[in-house]
């Protein structure tokens, strides 16, 4: 018998959270309804609608009082609260960040609810697990909930992308987790995934960072290429000359057949070091001998950038007789169905029309791994064997008892 399950979204950005509740609830008992989102980005919103056909609020979060969030009755709150208070780039201000106002707001709102929700789940960039929020939120919710913290890459999910983040599961005390979990223990793994037993052999006794990249030896990852586009326009995504001169050893680049890339940020197409990782469509071509080249290109177009004795239009034909050896390793932008791919999002997601790729590509930035969230709201939603049995036993001889009665 299904079981229904009303979910509140905030901060829904394009719907991440969204496809990863229905993924992870296809073969499960819940039938999951997304009773109401919440976002104040009016392109995310726009996208949402595209894809769902249901427009997201667009208030501030802190704007709508407590009383209208009971309203709700939701079950399970779903949460991916500005992650710019928390990231290294940032200035790390934490909770004195007027981002993190809206956050905390949801947080103090909890125990005024008439029905607080059973279930919630929250995400947010590394470095969240030492900030002072985040020990804000332990303590608002210690009292009525029972929390258990992650920290986990996609490379763990056999996806070729670093996207290290942080996950908190919260349960009202009354129902359990599969795994029991020591207090204040950030987990690298989660408790019956696949792969649990590689992960666990590889933690230490308190906060577990994740394993390196080529340690990953248990897990087969898959190829750049099962995530790529067929019969692609290259040329739409492929590097200007300019951009190739001026930056070309910025850029990470990956072939088709590696089993990694970077972590795409909503900089990617507009910014260059570390914003996510560049294609190399020939792959027959040595990439680090190619760099060699490109290093000694670069010192000749300097020497005559450089050169006094000969006017712009020498220096024009002198630099046209050079031939910028990245050129032929092909290198284009991922496009935003592959990094959605990436991102674990459906065939089914997709953009309206009326969105710029620079737009596909900031929104991209800004969200989630739903296969990631997928397994961590199946986990979040199992409880103890032993405690699934009693209940089974309960709902029998309820049953019984109803069927003695009529």
């Amino acid at each position: 018998m299904s079981k229904d399950l009303a979910v509140l979204e905030f901060y829904s950005g394009i719907g991440g959270m969204h496809y990863s509740l229905i993924d992870a609830c296809k073969d499960s008992d819940f039938k999951p309804v997304v009773v109401t989102s919440f976002d104040i980005n009016n392109q995310a919103n726009k996208v949402y609608f595209h894809n769902f056909n249901k427009r997201p609020v667009q208030k501030l979060i802190e704007s709508i009082p407590v009383s209208k969030y009971s309203t709700y009755r939701a079950d399970m709150w779903l949460a991916s609260p500005p992650c710019q208070p928390y990231t290294r780039q940032g200035l790390q201000k934490g909770s004195n960040d007027e981002r993190s106002k809206s956050f905390l707001f949801l947080l103090n709102s909890i125990p005024k609810l008439e029905k607080p929700p059973k279930y919630i789940l929250i995400e947010n960039v590394k470095g969240f697990e030492i900030s002072d929020t985040r020990n804000m939120m332990m303590e608002a919710l210690k009292d009525m909930y029972n929390c258990q913290e992650f920290l986990l890459s996609p490379l763990q999910f056999e996806i070729p992308n670093s996207r290290i983040r942080y996950y908190c599961l919260a349960k009202l005390k009354s129902l359990t987790f599969k795994c029991n979990i020591p207090k204040d223990k950030i987990l690298n793994y989660i408790p019956g995934n696949k792969f649990t037993k590689y992960w666990e052999n590889n933690q230490d006794n308190t906060t577990v960072g994740i394993v390196e990249d080529e340690e990953l030896k248990n897990v087969e990852v898959k190829q750049l290429k099962d995530f790529l586009e067929e019969n692609i326009n290259e040329n739409k995504y492929k590097l200007t000359e300019k951009a190739l001169a001026r930056y070309g050893l910025l850029y990470d680049i990956v072939k088709p057949s590696q089993r990694r890339s970077c972590c795409f940020t909503k900089g990617y197409y507009h910014f260059i070091e570390g914003a996510g990782s560049i294609l190399q469509c020939n792959e027959d071509i040595d990439t680090k001998e190619t760099l060699e080249e490109y290093k000694e290109y670069k010192d000749k177009r300097k020497v005559i950038l450089e050169n006094e004795s000969i006017d712009k239009k020498q220096q024009e034909e002198e630099l046209n007789k050079l031939d910028n050896p990245l050129e032929k390793l092909n290198l284009r932008y991922f496009s935003s169905r592959e990094i959605a791919r990436l991102m674990g999002f459906p065939e089914t997601f997709g953009f309206p029309e009326s969105s710029s790729l620079k737009q596909q590509y900031r929104l991209l930035g800004n969200s989630l791994n739903c296969k990631v969230v997928s397994a961590l709201i199946q986990y979040l939603l199992s409880e103890k064997e032993e405690n699934s049995k009693n209940t089974e036993k309960e709902d029998g001889e309820s049953d019984a008892k109803k069927r003695k009665l009529n």
